[in-house]
């Protein structure tokens, strides 16, 4: 049925890579429904709804939202606002004052059950809105949908990063701890496995929140790789522990919904190995990088963008509400996919972690499925079929001594 009036969408959590395209790609789909007569940006997600500062979309120049669909973060602002009752009840003031009938917030489980609540308010009152929810995290861990929007980029960057210092770490013999985003799924920590191409590539050690892994396991595993390769890379998930005990990582700081901070996994890690082995040991955090290091960009991750954007608004304009977007992958080579739905319900509050499968026995590492999955989500824009960069090393032909070994004066 024909729901006469103006849209508004929001932006929320933590930004991405993709996130512009699929707002653009919405006000270029809205464009092409009669009954949306005005399509409004929320800034700073839920806190612009409440205090009504709104941008009209459709006045932007064409050139301006051609460039924003390709822009770092979020450009209309984002939020991490988690909603009272009395907020609630002020969006649907707000929804009612400006006459909006159609509601897009773009985020990950805890936008969804933020989304999830307005679209029950609104079940209970008298004024009729669509409300799709459309998918966005760097953190892959969505429940129903294949994958987030988001992740593909945020993947390809802390692949590529981790190869590149590892490139580092061999030149000089050391040994380098990378840490990346993911507080319990770790999705972006197993992709970094990806980068590999011959055995002696680093990562090495792959370590991931969903397996406890033993601290002993762990020197053992570290040493017997250095030993190996003559160099060492570890990379690890932010939210990894070990089985007996936790690593002092966590603040006691907290976000709007209650998550503690993380951070310091790879500083305690590198200190451990340098003690343990009694090599040089670095770290790297890879921080805010993750989620708008636009260099990065993958294309899949970007056509999935603009796709779930585009799809929020055609089936909000044929009727549906409550509902989340989701991604649904046809093929691996090539990449091909298509958009479905699920309710908001489904995917509210809840979190995808990597499989057990695919995490390999001593959990030190994926398996190849766990690469299958991630592999072709990764290939960039500048470099087709391959997804990340490859270098060759010297092939090492030495030439015979002639002196004595050299015993250098301490």
């Amino acid at each position: 049925m024909a729901l006469k009036g103006n849209a508004l969408i929001g932006q929320s959590g933590g930004p991405s890579p993709v996130i512009n395209a699929s707002v653009v790609a919405a006000v270029e789909a809205a464009r092409q429904v009669p009954e949306i007569e005005n399509f409004y940006g929320a800034l700073h997600g839920l806190d612009g709804v409440l205090n009504e500062a709104m941008i009209d979309l459709f006045r932007e120049d064409p050139e301006t939202l051609k460039g924003i669909a390709r822009a770092p973060s979020a450009a209309l602002g984002t939020s991490r606002l988690k909603p009272k009752p009395a907020d609630l009840e002020r969006v649907f003031e707000v929804f009612k004052a400006h006459n909006i009938r159609y509601f897009f917030y773009i985020g990950g489980n805890d936008s969804q059950l933020a989304c999830h609540h307005i679209s029950e308010l609104a079940k209970q009152g008298d004024w009729e809105i669509r409300i799709v929810g459309i998918p966005k995290t760097i953190d892959n861990d969505l429940m129903v949908t294949d994958n987030c929007p988001g992740f593909g980029s945020a993947a390809r960057y802390a692949a590529a990063a981790t190869a590149f210092v590892s490139k580092d770490a061999e030149a000089f013999g050391n040994i380098e701890v990378v840490e990346i985003m993911g507080r319990y799924a770790g999705w972006l920590t197993g992709a970094t496995a990806a980068a590999r191409r011959e055995e002696r590539d680093g990562p090495h050690l792959v370590y991931v929140p969903e397996f406890k892994v033993d601290p002993e396991n762990f020197l053992e595993d570290a040493r017997a790789a250095f030993d190996e390769y003559g160099y060492l890379v570890v990379a690890v998930s932010e939210g990894f522990a070990f089985s007996e005990a936790e690593l002092a990582t966590v603040s006691d700081k907290v976000d709007e919904f209650g998550h503690k901070r993380l951070g310091g996994v790879a500083q305690a890690l590198a200190e451990m190995l340098e003690k343990e082995l009694g090599v040089r040991a670095r770290f790297d955090r890879l921080g805010n990088l993750q989620r708008c290091f636009q260099y990065c960009l993958s294309r899949a991750d970007w056509q999935e963008a603009y796709a779930v954007g585009q799809d929020a608004v055609r089936r909000a304009a044929a009727g549906e509400t409550d509902v989340m977007i989701t991604i649904q992958r046809k093929s691996n080579d090539p990449f091909t996919f298509e958009c479905e739905t699920t309710s908001l319900l489904s995917v509210a509050d809840k979190t995808k972690l990597v499989p057990r499968e695919w995490i390999n026995e001593r959990g030190n590492g994926v398996t190849q499925e766990f690469l299958d999955y991630v592999t072709p989500l990764l290939e960039g824009e500048d470099i087709p079929g391959g997804g990340l960069p490859h270098y060759p090393r010297f092939q090492g032909h030495r030439i015979e001594a002639k002196l004595p070994p050299y015993d250098r004066p301490k």
